[in-house]
């Protein structure tokens, strides 16, 4: 679900106001339980975030070059931020994460 918010800091790398959306796919236990570790599961999510989400900036943003970064969310693990090539510099288009256990 998409909703507009706000922020008090505004720069010339920040607009005050824009809009945000929220996710949540569920993975099947049959598909976790094969992870023999949390890192093994920490991975499954962090592949299937960046395939499904790469994909939705593809068809948003079109053919663009796009990078991945680490991040820290404190509320995800992993956490990720995604930026695309745009008028000559990165810009971050969305961050994301695996919700921790």
């Amino acid at each position: 679900l998409p909703y507009p918010l706000s922020r008090d800091e505004i720069d010339s790398s920040h607009y005050p106001i824009f809009h945000q959306m929220e996710g949540v796919k569920l993975f099947s236990e049959d598909l976790l339980d094969g992870a023999t570790s949390q890192d093994d599961r920490r991975h499954i999510v962090r592949s299937d975030l960046q395939q499904r989400l790469g994909k939705m900036v593809q068809v948003l943003f079109g053919d663009v070059e796009m990078r991945w970064v680490d991040a820290y969310f404190p509320f995800t693990e992993p956490s990720l931020e995604l930026e695309i090539f745009f008028q000559d510099q990165w810009l971050e288009v969305l961050g994301c994460g695996g919700k921790k256990p």
